[in-house]
């Protein structure tokens, strides 16, 4: 587990509400206070899908919504002239995301018992991420772990996005 600091808010903002970087992320949850608390759990609710939506083949096998399902319910909620108090996502990284990761630290732990997230905190004009990794099995390899707090920073690096270690 790392933390890491987002040393231009502005534009790490403009990039996780307004373009598809972090869209294959999965949302566990959301927590934005404006006016309000307004909170998203992002568990999906496969009742709400008929059998035979095209939605729900899209939806099938994932716990959680998509990124770039919810992204735009978050910008009409954080966008305007006011700075929000507070918010907090909670995201995970899709298969794709966690195989690459296992791959490079050359583990062979099964990718569906590893989560492999990253907590977006914004508070007191601060915006600290943390990743963390959670097994659900045990393994003494934490290869993994090491690799994916390696892999966030270049991540954000990448997308030009200014941070620094805590």
């Amino acid at each position: 587990m790392i933390a890491l600091k987002i040393n231009n808010i502005k534009t790490f903002m403009e990039k996780i509400l307004t373009t598809e970087i972090f869209d294959h992320y999965l949302v566990e949850e959301v927590t934005i206070e404006t006016f309000n608390t307004f909170s998203i759990d992002g568990h999906i609710n496969r009742e709400f899908y008929s059998g035979t939506d095209e939605e729900a083949s899209n939806a099938s096998g994932l716990s959680f919504s998509r990124w770039s399902e919810l992204r735009p319910i978050c910008l009409n909620l954080i966008k305007g002239k006011r700075t929000p108090i507070s918010f907090k996502f909670v995201l995970h990284a899709d298969n794709a995301t966690k195989e690459a990761v296992i791959d490079k630290a050359g583990s062979d732990i099964e990718p569906s018992l590893l989560n492999l997230g990253v907590n977006i905190r914004f508070t007191k004009g601060e915006l600290i991420l943390t990743t963390g990794t959670a097994y659900s099995a045990f393994t003494l390899d934490k290869s993994a772990e090491k690799a994916w707090d390696n892999y966030f920073p270049s991540f954000l690096e990448s997308c030009e996005i200014d941070n620094q270690l805590l």
